[in-house]
């Protein structure tokens, strides 16, 4: 295990009496448990970073890269896959914010070529965008079901044809009138924005998310290996292991593109929840939205008696992230895990999962 435990402190002079004090209570004991429970398991590296007001835990397990063995640290990047739609949210709300686009507005209205590929879906809006209840088919499982592990790892696709994946799947025009999740609602977003913007996704989150978050290890992925230190995350072919490390299928990728550190994606959440990145009016109107709250983000008032916490979670292949952070940003927790490696096509959520959530509500509870 590499740890780094940081106390932030004022520094003074005290005599040997006044040293006397009660030390800090740890505050990863469950996300400690569930690492080495997950190393048992065969997965690869977890990494995680606890802060509870002014002290801090930043702990990686395991190794990030198989064949070299080199231990795993809490700078490590991992992708963040479905983590980062917050990100894409907020920089379309910072266009409501400006009256450049409205929550109401029919996506043709912003985005001509989505009724061009989806011509029966001409009342889908922004909001049903955003709040996953547009009905859209999911582009990732036929993408799965149709490419090589070779063409996913080696060819980059375009937003238009994420969609015409999606658009092959036979479902009823939406929206729909119930929570409905499709990376595709993200992928519209993420072309919306280009368009809006006249700039590459990567530019307008820098603008909009990263650089005023403080988020310096995060980026929008481009085609090609990752820049190191990475997580490597490994999957199954024939039952032989495979790097799947490089994953070009979702470069560029609003719903999935995104690689940072566990401390950056806390970094992120503390920043949107405390106003630093969109008004606190539009972030109350994101929370308390019909019909369900907007930006893959979960609220929950049932962890700490009074306090509000909010959920970003994501995952894909080999990679699982989860993050909660209570809504004033003094308590949080960010998690990531390399899952033990198996079929990429297999539908059902790994073991492990489950228990990392299990962990990291723990953690949170504890911070009350």
């Amino acid at each position: 295990m590499v740890a780094v435990a940081l106390v932030l402190s004022g520094c003074t002079y005290v005599t040997p009496d006044e040293t006397a004090t009660t030390p800090p209570a740890k505050l990863s004991a469950a996300l400690e448990a569930f690492a080495d429970d997950a190393s048992a398991h065969g997965a690869p590296a977890v990494v995680f970073h606890v802060r509870n007001g002014d002290q801090e835990e930043l702990r990686a397990t395991g190794v990030n890269n198989l064949e070299s063995n080199k231990k795993a640290v809490p700078a490590d990047k991992t992708w963040i896959i479905g983590a980062g739609t917050p990100m894409v949210a907020v920089s379309v709300m910072k266009l409501v914010e400006a009256g450049a686009v409205g929550l109401g507005d029919p996506v043709s209205a912003h985005l001509p070529e989505f009724t061009a590929i989806f011509p029966a879906w001409d009342r889908v809006t922004v909001r049903d965008l955003l709040g996953s209840t547009s009905g859209l088919p999911d582009y990732f499982p036929p993408l799965i079901e149709s490419r090589s592990l070779d063409e996913l790892q080696t060819r980059p696709l375009t937003f238009e044809e994420r969609l015409r994946i999606a658009a092959g799947v036979d479902l009823p025009p939406g929206p729909v009138s119930y929570f409905a999740w499709s990376a595709t609602d993200w992928e519209v977003l993420g072309w919306l924005l280009e368009r809006k913007h006249n700039q590459g996704l990567e530019e307008v989150l820098a603008k909009d998310v990263f650089e005023p978050a403080g988020m310096g290890n995060t980026h929008l992925a481009v085609a090609g290996l990752p820049p190191e230190p990475m997580l490597h995350g490994y999957v199954l072919e024939s039952g032989n292991r495979r790097d799947f490390t490089r994953i070009d299928a979702v470069a560029g990728s609003a719903d999935s593109g995104v690689i940072s550190t566990v401390e950056d994606l806390s970094r992120f959440v503390a920043a949107l929840t405390t106003g630093r990145l969109i008004r606190e009016e539009t972030w109350k109107s994101m929370m308390e939205a019909e019909l369900f709250p907007l930006g893959g983000i979960r609220p929950s008032d049932d962890i700490c008696p009074g306090t509000r916490h909010v959920f970003v979670s994501g995952g894909g292949g080999p990679y699982s992230v989860q993050s909660v952070s209570s809504v004033d940003g003094q308590q949080q927790a960010t998690v990531a895990t390399v899952l033990p490696p198996r079929e990429l096509n297999v539908a059902d959520a790994p073991p492990l999962v489950p228990e990392m959530e299990d962990a990291i509500l723990q953690t949170a509870m504890s911070m009350c």
